[in-house]
């Protein structure tokens, strides 16, 4: 059971649950006419929101005074399919910055105005799962609103997607984005080798790359289980992998002050021969 507390506009109100905890409802008509204090009719009620971050809870409530809800809904639904499709767990405040990205974008296309993404090769290449997120995006976008958009947006809805993975209290998605391109860079000229950009080991090494860059600029490191045994034996196995991880840990200590672990030293050679042995 919901009482109403505020209401944002006909079809969205702020309530407070049987808890005391506000959300936010909206339904055809459910704020029209209404006293605060005075149960919400459940009848009405089509979607709940709720953010437990009182600064993004103002915030969405903000935003459905000045943005119709079709567009918060629409960020919803991209959320839900990122979340089928995405593997790690995605900040609920995303809905914020989504929506109102949308927003904007639908209104400066219909103005004609493009916005170019500088970094959209880089996306492409470092989070094909956000892209791909970014390219249905696109697609429900121009079903619902008649609004085509350009691969450009699609690329700047996968940050949107990125963002929500990243603890962004660290860095931001660029200077992560830049460790990976430095470490593939080494690894491409310690091989003189093309990466296959294509492969599953590809991907799986863009995908530890993008973590331990989050754990690099946090001070933290991947460590906590005696690897030694293992470690010896993957370094007889594989010694030119281990060579280019030694020139990986030289660069990061020089750059960033970051010393690498056993286990990351481990993990980066099993990667960094994966991907060398495809590639060739």
């Amino acid at each position: 059971m919901y009482t109403y507390k505020k209401r944002l506009n006909n079809n969205v109100v702020v309530a407070l649950d049987e808890q005391g905890q506000e959300q936010i409802l909206t339904g055809r008509g459910i704020g029209f006419q209404v006293e605060a204090g005075t149960p919400v009719d459940d009848q009405k009620i089509e979607k709940v929101f709720t953010l437990k971050d009182t600064t993004a809870n103002k915030r969405l409530q903000e935003l459905f005074q000045t943005i119709p809800v079709e567009h918060v809904e629409i960020a919803e639904e991209i959320i839900s399919y990122a979340k089928i499709h995405i593997d790690n767990p995605l900040n609920e405040n995303v809905i914020v910055s989504l929506c109102d990205h949308i927003y904007m974008a639908v209104e400066r296309k219909k103005q004609d105005i493009e916005v170019k993404n500088v970094m959209l090769w880089d996306i492409q290449k470092f989070y094909r799962d956000e892209y791909q997120v970014g390219k249905y995006a696109v697609k429900l976008i121009e079903e619902r609103f008649h609004v085509q958009l350009n691969d450009d947006e699609a690329g700047f809805i996968a940050l949107h997607i990125v963002n929500a993975q990243l603890d962004m209290h660290t860095k931001s998605v660029k200077e992560i984005t830049k460790v990976m391109q430095e470490i593939e860079t080494i690894v491409r000229m310690t091989f003189s080798i093309e990466l296959d950009e294509d492969s599953v080991y590809y991907y799986r090494f863009i995908t530890h790359l993008k973590f331990f860059a989050q754990r690099l600029f946090s001070g933290k490191s991947y460590e906590g289980q005696d690897v030694d045994n293992m470690l010896e034996l993957v370094q007889s196995k594989y010694p030119k992998a281990c060579v280019c991880v030694q020139k990986i840990a030289h660069f990061l200590k020089q750059k960033y002050g970051y010393t690498l672990s056993d286990e990351e030293i481990l993990y980066l050679s099993i990667h960094i021969s994966r991907i060398v042995q495809v590639s060739k």
